[in-house]
């Protein structure tokens, strides 16, 4: 009986290590904190560098909008599941497969991080638990975020490391090598219809170091050798959710 007994300690203490461990009940979780199942079927409105954003979204079909203008007048991109337009002063410009790639994924991009960490469980994203990391003091979770090759489109190349408050599954860092090696912290949060959206401080590599991966860029924040690039701040921010 006392070897059972031990047996059945043993098997639910592994069971609970084993859920710890596992990303999609990390990212689950974390998208519980922020409340981020609002944001399937609703619309988003917000400021960001002084362009107007939408993004909306139902039963898997989006429709994200910016809004600004600049020395060539009043530029409209339109991004949905049929592809990218851009309309400037009203009418729809013809675009080269640079432009039309550069200018979707500039407002893609905006909107992908502003729905982490609900973006995570896209049916392309591929989830690794890395282990539990120290950032200053406190404890995360660390997860490798890579892309499946026939699902991931452009992007299926791209790794991203994030890291999760193991006592509130809080997403306060996260880090990308595209376009360049970023390291993220958050800067402060904000409501917007009871979801909770996120501000940070956006980090660049040291100017003598090229060569440390993403993957340890925990260690290089913990030591204070990261430069702060830039700050992604979002303003005026409204949650419309649809009636019933």
């Amino acid at each position: 009986m006392k070897n059972y007994l031990t047996l059945i300690t043993l098997f639910y203490l592994f069971s609970a290590c084993s859920d710890a461990q596992d990303p999609d009940k990390i990212i689950d979780k974390s998208i519980a904190y922020y409340h981020m199942d609002k944001l399937k079927n609703s619309s988003l409105e917000f400021i960001f560098r002084k362009a107007k954003f939408k993004a909306m979204q139902k039963d898997g079909q989006f429709k994200y909008e910016r809004t600004f203008s600049d020395s060539t007048g009043n530029v409209h991109d339109i991004l949905t599941n049929d592809g990218f337009r851009r309309i400037l002063n009203g009418k729809e410009l013809s675009l080269d497969s640079i432009d039309y790639a550069k200018y979707s994924q500039s407002l893609n991009a905006v909107i992908y991080f502003l729905y982490l960490p609900l973006k995570l469980n896209d049916p392309s994203v591929v989830k690794n638990y890395v282990g539990e990391i120290s950032i200053k003091g406190k404890t995360y979770h660390k997860l490798k975020i890579s892309f499946d090759q026939g699902k991931g489109g452009a992007d299926h190349k791209d790794v991203y490391y994030y890291w999760f408050d193991t006592e509130d599954y809080s997403m306060d860092h996260f880090a990308y090598s595209s376009g360049g090696n970023r390291f993220r912290e958050v800067l402060r949060t904000q409501r917007a219809g009871g979801v909770i959206f996120q501000d940070y401080i956006n980090y660049q590599m040291p100017l003598d170091d090229s060569i440390t991966s993403v993957l340890n860029y925990d260690s290089l924040y913990n030591a204070g050798k990261l430069r702060e690039l830039s700050r992604i701040e979002l303003l005026d921010m409204v949650l419309t959710e649809p009636k019933h």
